[in-house]
């Protein structure tokens, strides 16, 4: 009866994850407030799913550092915000502790045995769904009616998606075919941080599944398959360019002397409004989404768009922190997982690239949105290596 009760609210949880994100992206497609708060209603049942499952599982829960840094984090964002007066009910809820939770939940549940058929399932019904929405948001780009920005920025799921693709689907075919759609649709989308991420983690990804091989000649195949790989990316990328007009080779040439679309802007202005804050704000931060509720950058409601600058001043030194402790401990874990030559090793260092890159160019921590497929997958391998014994 136990079992039961605890898989029924984990399959509730994963469920309501992806109608929150598909709904948050439509909302977006078709400018809807009303899909949009929908897509806030699943977030805040996938938050109750998760503390019913804690209480279900309290005296089996699997603790390690990751899981102890998360727990503190979330924490400190609390209470921080409550005694800066910037706790908004339920957005601090939602945004705080969707994540973190998400990454505990499923470490939890993953160490305790396989993965379900049906949460493979879902999966790639989520990704489909996905894939079949961000190419609508591209034709909405392409036509001219929107211009980039906000509107293009739900393609990010598909390459937040992708690593937990390829941990849950075991078949070479289908996971390329997952890759290609990816590429596809982060190409055409002219996000230059989400394809500069896409392109450096499936390197990484290569360059560690040819490294953990066994023989020599293993190692040569792995390396020719990733020669050939980047040799049809490059092909199918100058294809796109010149079929449909992407523009993607201009974007790029100016990614630096257009400051990244305004971003160099945006980060002086908060780097230089944290220099200029008191020492105790320097310390504990201004509080949650100071940046997008306070500061304001430029005079608009946006985030810093990067996560490490946004985390100085909404949370202070001692929150950058804890979030960089965070990290640090999962490029360990990594470095363990290459030693014991794990079969996770590769997509571990693939989400980790991605998260460095979404996180210094994007938003990616501040709020549980393009993260939270991410939060599933480090849930997911982390409870998967244990279990095996691959981090002992």
């Amino acid at each position: 009866m136990f079992k039961i009760k605890k898989n029924f609210f984990i399959n509730l949880a994963y469920s309501s994850i992806f109608l929150s994100i598909i709904f948050r992206a439509l909302s977006i497609a078709n400018q809807d407030t009303f899909l949009r708060n929908l897509g806030y209603l699943f977030q805040a049942f996938v938050l109750l799913c998760y503390i019913l499952y804690g209480l279900i599982t309290l005296k089996r829960c699997q603790i390690n550092s990751v899981n102890i840094i998360l727990m503190i984090l979330i924490i400190y964002q609390c209470i921080i915000s409550l005694a800066k007066h910037s706790f908004l009910f339920p957005n601090t809820l939602l945004d705080v502790l969707t994540w973190p939770l998400s990454i505990i939940v499923y470490y939890n549940f993953s160490y305790q045995g396989t993965i379900p058929n049906s949460m493979r399932v879902k999966t790639w019904v989520s990704y489909a769904f996905l894939c079949a929405i961000s190419f609508k948001l591209i034709s909405i780009l392409m036509s001219g009616i929107s211009r980039g920005g906000q509107v293009i920025f739900p393609t990010y799921y598909c390459l937040t998606l992708l690593p937990l693709m390829l941990v849950l689907t075991e078949q070479k075919k289908y996971r390329y075919l997952c890759i290609i759609f990816c590429i596809v649709v982060l190409f055409a989308s002219t996000k230059r941080a989400g394809t500069l991420a896409l392109i450096s983690s499936l390197f990484s990804m290569g360059i560690i599944e040819a490294h953990i091989q066994g023989t020599l000649n293993k190692k040569r195949k792995k390396y020719l398959y990733l020669f050939l790989v980047i040799c049809i990316g490059s092909i199918l990328l100058i294809y796109l360019e010149k079929e449909f007009q992407l523009s993607i080779f201009k974007r790029f040439s100016t990614i630096f002397s257009d400051g990244g679309s305004g971003r160099d802007e945006i980060w002086k202005i908060t780097l230089r409004a944290y220099i200029n804050s008191d020492l105790m704000d320097k310390i504990f931060g201004h509080g949650f989404q100071s940046v997008y509720y306070q500061l304001r950058p430029q005079g608009l409601s946006r985030f810093a768009h990067n996560s490490y600058l946004e985390y100085l001043y909404d949370y202070g030194i001692l929150g950058l922190i804890l979030l960089v402790s965070f990290e640090i401990a999962l490029i360990g874990i990594e470095f363990k997982l290459i030693k014991n030559k794990s079969k996770y090793a590769p997509v571990m260092g693939m989400m980790l690239v991605i998260t460095i890159f979404l996180s210094l160019f994007s938003y990616f921590f501040e709020e549980s949105n393009i993260i939270q497929p991410m939060a599933i997958a480090y849930g997911v391998i982390l409870g998967l290596a244990y279990n095996e014994g691959r981090l002992i």
